[in-house]
């Protein structure tokens, strides 16, 4: 059985605070800012980490990566994103920094909702169960999606820690091409430049 996690660990950490730079020089920038209170579709910290899985994969990455008839390209391009799960005082809810093609925008919107209640099934959104903003700061946005961090690693790198509550499996992650794979020989590259410009 997965075991209950009550903050973010390093390698997840570390990713999560890289990934806007990651997009970026992918040029994916992490441009929507999205908010589920799972809670309100009646998903518990036991169970949240599987249903948000099962959302990014078998619907958004599906849908990023759709080809439509007769284009060249897919819909919104490789799924490119930043997530982190919190439950204080047992209320579950997600936060979700993502890249999303403006011309595609309108229609993420409208599949998001459909996505949960097919999941869930539940038969309508609560209201303000889901918040779709532009992420106009993203910098200043993985500061607050870290503010779930192990209190030694929160010190360590600068961040104001909060009690997030426990869940059940991993509460927080990037996509693939954010990961460590991705930043850490840029972070190496970064280093050797600065090294040699000393």
């Amino acid at each position: 059985m997965t075991s209950p996690t009550s903050f973010i660990k390093r390698k997840a950490g570390a990713s999560l605070l890289h990934s806007p730079r990651t997009a970026q020089a992918h040029g994916r920038p992490l441009n929507t800012f999205v908010t589920i209170n799972l809670w309100q579709f009646g998903i518990t910290p036991r169970n949240a980490a599987e249903v948000f899985q099962q959302l990014r994969q078998r619907h958004f990455q599906t849908w990023s990566r759709y080809k439509p008839r007769g284009s060249k390209e897919t819909r919104n391009g490789p799924p490119t994103y930043a997530w982190v799960i919190e439950a204080p005082n047992r209320r579950v809810h997600c936060h979700w920094a993502v890249h999303i093609r403006p011309n595609q925008l309108d229609d993420f919107e409208k599949k998001l909702p459909k996505w949960l209640l097919r999941l869930t099934g539940e038969s309508y959104v609560p209201s303000r169960a889901i918040d779709i903003i532009e992420n106009t700061r993203p910098e200043g946005t993985k500061l607050y999606m870290a503010k779930g961090l192990d209190r030694s690693l929160a010190a360590m790198w600068n961040i104001r820690p909060v009690d997030s509550g426990t869940i059940i499996g991993r509460r927080a992650g990037t996509s693939r091409n954010l990961g460590p794979s991705e930043w850490q020989p840029r972070k190496e590259e970064w280093r050797r430049m600065r090294r040699a410009a000393a």
